[in-house]
């Protein structure tokens, strides 16, 4: 027999669940509330808390009772001069929960607000239970623009408990449909004259009112809308003020911190961003204190980003190939600051001035209104602290040194929806995760350039100060000839023993630093050699275990052909070691000797072999002339340059979308130099100044930036040099390096 269909009926404490439990705290309750405002057109919104005592001291004893009765005392009362509702829309909209009319709506079209053409924030229909959150009666008084009566709702649900359970203490089954509310309509007393708008009384208060909840509070209406004007104080176009009162007395939402924010913004930043992502291109098109820029997706720079590659390492193929992101485009506005102790000048910051900047992180606003809890600066929603601690902290900024707002728009991004508990996006479908990455991706780029140019003008700037000023020597003599005109030789001589014991430490310095860079070079080489010896003994130990087999099947020629073949691999180990060892400073040796840089070109290209081999690199030489290119230096240096150029090559490479890759090596025995060049990407314009700069790299997780820096040095020890290749020398259209073997060619 077919039973009667059955009916969901839901049971009271579903409002516990949707307001208590699901709303994070009482602010972002009151936040909800305040947003009800804003689509309703409101120009003023005042919220009153009433009743409101400090929170208690550690000296005081405050009871249970006690507490209760400040609770039940305190009042919270929200006012809108909004357009107010009519009893048809509280009847049939406001009284059913998940209400879909606003979600349809946007699906049709009106995204907008009747007045002033505000893009309507809810669609959910249960932003209201946050009343619910507050306390257990709510009074909502509410007059319709041009009606000539005041609807007042009242909702007492006083005699249960909070779970709904029990009703003045007795149990009871209390559902959904048992809850009554009273609802009259009568002249306006309220809304007197042609006021019109919502007034929503909340009393028998849930929680008592602490000051740091108010501060909290505060600063959450501070910064609910309009970014422009919160950030940089120019005046916003929509006018949407909300007053805080606290038992009458007018609590700034603004304090003198904000003003100082202002301030730095102004004129601290090393960087200032302001642009947008071009979702249809895949571009990054921004403004900076320099001009225009842009960034392409496609742009190697931006493949080779630690957080590009870790993508790829997860398995999204999509943005390795087709760049395809389920969300759409946004724009943005960034501020990135120095924190360092030896920044200088207009960036050298204060402690206060740093407190005041960690207050802030990046915020998040769709079509002007805040998502929250995006821009807490307990809030880490970029996973900028996670990646600082799985990739290079160098690769991004931190999230003390950032601040800012990302704006998003409902139109162009309806993917990118709140979730129920108003706590950040909806993780589904992809588009908030591939936002997130976007925005990311785009920080680690302005740090790894824009950001790393700055940091090595800073160097420079300090390098040439200490170079120019010869600070110590120079104030040394001055010390001298001052006591030689007061006559007191013995002073004079103190200080020149002073000179001399400086002198000596300095030598001693400049050599220790040598060796640091020569130890780092042999590191940068012996990662390289020491993966593909690895790979040599891997084949090795599989020929081995082939000779056991065959050696079990009395193969006996073909084991002696095996075992030859074990014999050769084996001696490439060997001679790979070998090279190694040439690497490290003792291999190096004192004496110099002249050498034919082909035969250690051809040592390097076989080390490198494998690795040309996978990326699917075709390698070449050319030779001008009819004289060998020699060098009269030692294997080690040579080895060095020539390791670097490959191990940059074979990356870049790497990186492009072409199958032809190739490298040339050209040696030029007349002009004394060797031309490396690729078809890669090529060097960026704006990085050239910087690619020999110590610690300056483009290269994202697999850079240190000492590459190129520590193969210069040790050529100019020699007199020999390294540089970009002008455009007459170029061999192919990526990069074109030229090392000069010719005196004094540096």
């Amino acid at each position: 027999m077919t039973e009667p269909p059955l009916s969901f009926r839901p049971y009271a404490r579903l409002l516990t669940m949707l307001g208590d439990q699901l709303i994070k705290n009482e602010r972002i309750a009151l936040v909800e509330l305040i947003k009800n405002a804003y689509d309703a057109d409101a120009e003023r919104v005042e919220l009153r808390i009433e009743g409101f005592e400090e929170e208690a001291t550690e000296e005081e004893d405050t009871t249970e009772q006690e507490s209760a009765t400040r609770s039940e005392r305190g009042r919270i009362v929200v006012r809108d001069d909004g357009c107010g509702m009519s009893l048809d829309t509280i009847r049939n909209a406001w009284m059913n929960p998940a209400t879909p009319r606003k979600y349809l709506d946007k699906k049709k079209g009106k995204r907008r607000t009747p007045r002033k053409k505000r893009v309507v924030q809810g669609e959910k229909g249960i932003g209201r239970f946050a009343t619910f959150k507050l306390g257990k009666i709510v009074t909502l008084t509410t007059r319709e623009l041009g009606a000539e009566v005041e609807t007042v709702l009242v909702c007492d649900f006083s005699p249960y408990d909070d779970d709904f359970v029990e009703e003045d203490g007795r149990e009871r089954e209390v559902f959904l449909e048992d809850l009554t509310v009273r609802v009259s309509q009568g002249p306006p007393e309220k809304f007197a004259g042609a006021q019109h708008g919502t007034v929503v009384e909340i009393t028998a208060l849930r929680s008592k009112w602490t000051e740091k909840m108010i501060d909290d509070l505060c600063r959450d209406v501070s910064n609910l809308t309009d970014p422009v004007s919160r950030f940089t104080g120019r005046s916003a176009p929509d006018v949407f003020d909300v007053e805080v009162l606290i038992d009458g007395e007018v609590k700034s939402v603004e304090d003198e911190s904000i003003e100082r924010l202002r301030w730095l913004i102004e004129e601290k930043p090393v960087l200032a961003i302001e642009g947008r992502f071009d979702s249809e291109n895949n571009v990054f098109l921004f403004q900076t204190q320099d001009g225009t820029d842009k960034v392409d997706l496609s742009d190697s720079r931006v493949k080779a980003l630690w957080v590009w590659r870790q993508r790829l390492r997860e398995g999204n193929a999509d943005a390795g190939t087709e760049y395809s992101f389920a969300c759409g485009g946004f724009s943005f506005t960034f501020y990135m600051f120095d924190f360092a102790r030896d920044a200088a000048g207009r960036y050298a910051l204060t402690p206060t001035e740093k407190k005041d900047l960690k207050e802030h992180r990046v915020y998040l606003y769709r079509d002007g209104v805040r998502v929250y809890p995006y821009g807490d600066k307990e809030d880490d929603w970029l996973q900028i602290d996670i990646s600082r601690g799985t990739g290079r902290a160098g690769d991004f900024f931190s999230n003390d040194q950032t601040i800012g707002w990302i704006d998003i728009t409902q139109e162009q991004n309806p993917a990118l929806r709140d979730k129920t508990n108003r706590e950040g996006l909806i993780e589904s479908g992809g588009a908030a995760d591939d936002f997130k990455f976007l925005v990311r991706a785009f920080l680690s780029f302005l740090k790894q350039h824009h950001y790393a140019r700055y940091q090595a003008q800073k160097v420079r700037r300090r390098a040439a100060e200490i170079a120019r000023g010869q600070l110590v020597t120079r104030e040394l003599s001055e010390l001298k000839k001052i006591l030689r005109e007061r006559g007191e030789a013995d002073a004079v001589r103190k200080v020149t023993r002073i000179e001399r014991a400086y002198g000596n430490e300095r030598r001693h310095l400049v050599r220790r630093a040598e060796m640091t860079e020569d130890l780092a070079g042999v590191g940068l080489s012996v990662e390289m050699a020491s993966h593909d010896i690895m790979l040599l003994m891997s084949r090795a130990q599989d020929i081995a275990r082939r000779l056991v087999r065959m050696a079990r099947g009395a193969g006996l020629e073909e084991a002696r052909r095996q075992a030859d073949m074990l014999i050769g691999v084996l001696q490439q180990i060997a001679d790979g070691m070998r090279d190694v060892q040439r690497l490290f400073t003792g291999g190096r040796g004192k004496s110099r000797k002249l050498l034919r840089v082909e035969v250690i070109l051809e040592r390097i290209h076989q080390i490198y072999r494998p690795v040309l081999e996978r990326g699917r690199i075709e390698y070449r030489t050319a030779k001008v002339g009819r004289s060998p290119l020699t060098a009269r230096t030692t294997d080690g240096v040579v080895m060095q340059v020539l390791i670097n150029l490959f191990d940059n090559a074979a990356f870049w490479l790497d990186t492009v979308d072409h199958d032809d890759r190739q490298i040339l090596v050209t040696l030029d025995g007349e002009r004394h130099q060797l031309v490396f060049s690729d078809n890669g990407p090529g060097i960026h314009p704006d990085d050239l100044p910087y690619i020999f700069e110590p610690f300056y790299s483009a290269k994202g997780e697999e850079g240190r930036g000492l590459g190129l820096y520590i193969a210069r040095q040790l050529l100019e020890r020699h007199e020999y040099g390294l540089f970009v290749a002008e455009r007459d020398q170029e061999r192919l259209s990526g990069a074109n390096f030229v090392v000069g073997f010719a005196k004094g060619e540096n």
